[in-house]
């Protein structure tokens, strides 16, 4: 599919189209980072680091508060849906016996 620009969408279904592929791509992105979840599961448990490890969880909260504000995003929504990411991520590695 060839992407277009937003101004360069000509109708809503146009831009409806382009929303769904960039929905398409930041899901295909959470199930590779999904992956990664999985493989930090198995190194924690390797090396006894629980699942949950507060500094680092609010190291990534605030990564994604930064990110947001860099892109003109709204901080306090992103690190909102970040640590709902992030404490699934957590509930997945106990899930996997770490």
């Amino acid at each position: 599919m060839t992407r277009l620009a937003p101004a360069d969408c000509q109708s809503m279904a146009d831009l409806r189209t382009q929303i769904d592929a960039l929905d398409a791509e930041i899901f295909a992105r959470f199930a590779e980072r999904m992956r990664y979840i999985h493989r930090a599961a198995e190194l924690k448990r390797g090396a006894g680091i629980p699942a949950n490890v507060p500094e680092r969880v609010d190291e990534v909260v605030g990564n994604a508060e930064a990110q947001a504000a860099a892109h003109g995003l709204d901080p306090a929504l992103y690190g909102a849906f970040w640590r709902r990411l992030v404490d699934a991520a957590i509930a997945e590695e106990e899930r996997l016996g770490v």
